[in-house]
C-alpha cells in the first residue's frame, strides 16, 4: 500500500511538471514560425524592389567633370526632388540634346571584368518618359529690376542705360529707384497679372540722361499689366508691351 501511494505521488508531481514545459516548446515553435513567415516575405518583397529597373532624371547640361581625364559629365538624380550627381559613362541606346530635362526608365546590368578604368554597372535605355525644357525659376515681384530694353518697331531694342531701375517693396505697394540720373519713388497697385505705378516722384538734379529719365517714368506711368519669365519682367500698356527689366539677382 505504501509503495502505490508513492507511486501515485511521484506520478503527479510528474505529470504536473512536464504539461508546463510542453506548452513553453510550443510557444517558442510558433514564435519561431511566425518570424520565418515575416521574413520570408520581406524577401519577397525586397527582390521585387530591387530589380534591374530604374527611373532616373538627367539634367540640361553637360558639366565638366575629372574621370582619367578631363572630361563632360551628365548630371542625374533618382528621385524628382533628388540632388544631382555626375554620371561618367553613357546609356546605352540614349541620345543626349543640351537644353533638355530628360526622365528616362533603364535597365541597370553588372559587367563582367570591367576594365581597370569602367564602371562595374551598365545602363542601357528602356523607355523615354519624357523630354521638356526646363521650366526657368519665377522671381517675385517684390525685387530690384533694372531696365534691359524697349518695345519698338515689333522688336526689343537694348537700352543704352543700365543705371535705370526700380525696387518693389515687399508689400507691393510701393517702390523706390533711379531713372539713371535722379532718384524715384512713388505708390503700386497690385492684382495678379495688372500693375499700376502712381504719384511717381523724383529728385530734380540736372544730367545728361534727363530725356532717358523721362522716357523710363513715363514707361513705368503707362503700365497696366506685368509678366514675370525667370529673370525678367516685362510691363504691358493692355496688351502692347513697353518695356523689359532684369533681375538684379
Amino acid at each position: 500500500m505504501r509503495y502505490l501511494l508513492l507511486f501515485f505521488a511521484f506520478f503527479f508531481i510528474f505529470s504536473t511538471e512536464a504539461r508546463p514545459r510542453k506548452r513553453k516548446r510550443a510557444a517558442h515553435g510558433s514564435t519561431r514560425s511566425r518570424h520565418s513567415r515575416r521574413h520570408s516575405r520581406h524577401n519577397r518583397h525586397y527582390a521585387k524592389s530591387s530589380g534591374p529597373y530604374k527611373t532616373i532624371w538627367i539634367g540640361p547640361q553637360l558639366v565638366d567633370c575629372q574621370g582619367v581625364i578631363p572630361m563632360k559629365c551628365m548630371m542625374v538624380k533618382y528621385e524628382p526632388d533628388g540632388v544631382w550627381t555626375n554620371y561618367y559613362d553613357a546609356i546605352e541606346g540614349f541620345m543626349y540634346e543640351e537644353g533638355f530635362e530628360y526622365e528616362l526608365k533603364i535597365k541597370e546590368t553588372k559587367v563582367a571584368n570591367p576594365p581597370a578604368d569602367a564602371s562595374s554597372i551598365k545602363w542601357t535605355l528602356v523607355r523615354l518618359v519624357a523630354k521638356q525644357e526646363p521650366e526657368a525659376p519665377r522671381l517675385p515681384l517684390a525685387s530690384q529690376w533694372i531696365l534691359a530694353s524697349y518695345y519698338e518697331g515689333g522688336k526689343w531694342v537694348a537700352s543704352n542705360s543700365k543705371s535705370a531701375y526700380i525696387t518693389i517693396m515687399k508689400d507691393l505697394k510701393s517702390f523706390t529707384g533711379t531713372g539713371g540720373c535722379n532718384r524715384l519713388r512713388g505708390d503700386l497697385e497690385t492684382s495678379e497679372a495688372t500693375i499700376k505705378f502712381t504719384n511717381i516722384i523724383s529728385t530734380k538734379m540736372a544730367c545728361e540722361k534727363l530725356d532717358a529719365e523721362s522716357r523710363f517714368m513715363a514707361a513705368l506711368a503707362s503700365a497696366t499689366r506685368f509678366e514675370i519669365n525667370g529673370g525678367l519682367l516685362t510691363l504691358y500698356a493692355n496688351q502692347q508691351p513697353i518695356v523689359q527689366l532684369e533681375s538684379y539677382r
